[in-house]
């Protein structure tokens, strides 16, 4: 059947939510990401420019397909770029071929040459098989180049943990007061890391800002003296994006009730009843000088015993290659794993053929 492809508006809210809603990502955990009440004010933590194309058929009007392209600015080789993202792909069983795919790639690519990003940062599960056929390189399609593994954990907040303490170093929560602080650190610290994004003061505790519902309690520093040496953040964005268990693989739902009686003992994040909403929070804004782990771990230890009576577990996610992974995994955790893709028209292939050796990051609360 025929389909047009076009930008969406507002009128379109509720069939995004719709398709949202009847895929979700699958996996062994299979979750729908809900956005709701508004799809496009859920946006707002992704970029600063939010489009989003949406397939219907011509005969009947019903939505077939949809995805995003976002763009905010992030450190490249330690410099201010704004780079986009390309996010909530979605496209009805009936309609993955090769044509209906190229179609909105070339409805991404008519975006594209407006020049506001060279390139396009995109993640996909390991076991998203339809997402990877992305990569193949197929006419029409942009390329698409693995820069590694995103290590995504779901770490429980219920386990025994003890509280690490370092000598000479003070934390404290950030106030309303600590805009400015903050921003200069993210920023100086940050641009050590490829794709860090860029803050400013008015993303600080603003509902229209990149950091939207996090609260001055919800971010905890680390000092020597007066001197900052690193943040961490929990992020709730239940309010306007949550995610549902729609499904489980079939051995596992076999194996949950058993996996549960031993998680409870033991530590391990439990697995909920299908249409749960899970009750978590991301950890964000992890900025540490130096990558120091001591520091990073007392902060960690801070956050989850701050956080551990509202939320069952915290999702983490970082670069395969980033220092600070190993002190994550000293946590009871889940694995959710992901490819990070570099996605570029033959315009972009100067820019990421010129990408230094910084280890990526990606604000997952951003994503």
């Amino acid at each position: 059947m025929e389909i047009s492809i076009e930008l969406a508006n507002k009128e379109d809210n509720a069939d995004l939510l719709d398709l949202m809603h009847r895929m979700p990502m699958p996996g062994y955990i299979e979750v729908s990401y809900r956005r709701d009440p508004d799809f496009f004010d859920s946006l707002g933590v992704e970029g600063r420019i939010n489009q989003t194309i949406i397939g219907r058929e011509l005969k009947t009007g019903r939505p077939v397909g949809m995805g995003t392209r976002s763009i905010k600015t992030m450190y490249i080789n330690g410099q201010p770029m704004d780079v986009g993202y390309l996010s909530s792909l979605r496209v009805r069983k009936d309609y993955r071929g090769t044509l209906h795919l190229a179609r909105g790639y070339k409805m991404f690519k008519e975006l594209h040459k407006d020049g506001k990003a060279p390139f396009y940062l995109c993640t996909m599960l390991n076991d998203n098989i339809a997402a990877m056929r992305l990569t193949a390189g197929r006419a029409r399609l942009p390329i698409h180049r693995n820069i590694g593994q995103f290590r995504c954990m779901a770490i429980a907040l219920a386990q025994t943990i003890r509280k690490k303490e370092i000598e000479g170093i003070k934390i404290r929560h950030a106030t309303r007061n600590d805009a400015y602080l903050l921003t200069h650190f993210l920023n100086t610290e940050g641009k050590r890391r490829q794709f860090f994004p860029v803050y400013s003061e008015g993303d600080f505790f603003r509902r229209d800002g990149l950091l939207r519902d996090i609260a001055p309690d919800d971010i905890i520093m680390a000092f020597s003296g007066n001197h900052l040496l690193g943040i961490v953040a929990a992020w709730d964005q239940k309010a306007f994006r949550r995610s549902m268990v729609t499904g489980y693989s079939k051995w596992l739902l076999k194996s949950r009730s058993l996996y549960n009686f031993f998680a409870q003992y033991l530590g391990f994040p439990l697995l909920p009843p299908v249409g749960s909403v899970l009750n978590y929070f991301y950890l964000s804004l992890v900025c540490i000088h130096d990558d120091n782990q001591e520091i990073f771990l007392s902060l960690l230890t801070e956050l989850i015993m701050h956080k551990r009576s509202q939320y069952s577990f915290m999702m983490a996610g970082m670069h395969e290659s980033d220092p600070l992974l190993s002190a994550l995994k000293n946590f009871k955790h889940l694995d959710y794993l992901s490819w990070i893709y570099l996605v570029y028209w033959d315009d972009g292939e100067r820019f990421c053929n010129g990408l230094d050796s910084r280890i990526p990051y990606l604000e997952l609360g951003g994503l």
